[in-house]
């Protein structure tokens, strides 16, 4: 049997939340598109120590807090609303910390 649901819960929920937060205001300050590839994101979501696929991830952006901060999931991007309205009070340097900190405890739970 395989197990393919995705357990929803807040440290999950959160590490996305802050992920997005991240490449959002990453692409607001490069003046870049608010958008990436469905593959980078579930890569990076990996990086942070969250493990979904494509199905669960939109399921997900249907769900507070992702859906204040991404506006669609295509066949092949995830883009980004562009005034976020409601969007967690964080800095590009918060959330860019934020997300070292879990990619440094997932390499850790690996013993990397």
């Amino acid at each position: 049997m395989k197990l393919i649901e995705f357990e929803v819960n807040s440290a999950n929920t959160q590490k996305l939340a802050a992920l997005s937060q991240f490449l959002l205001s990453r692409a607001q300050d490069t003046d870049a598109e608010k958008k990436i590839s469905i593959a980078a994101f579930v890569d990076l979501a990996k990086n942070v120590g969250v493990s979904l696929n494509d199905a669960q991830l939109r399921n997900l952006v249907q769900q507070a807090p992702l859906k204040e901060l991404i506006a669609d999931v295509t066949d092949t991007e995830v883009i980004f609303k562009g005034a976020v309205e409601g969007a967690p009070n964080m800095t590009v340097d918060q959330a860019r910390e934020t997300v070292n900190t879990m990619a440094q405890r997932a390499l850790n739970k690996k013993g990397l």
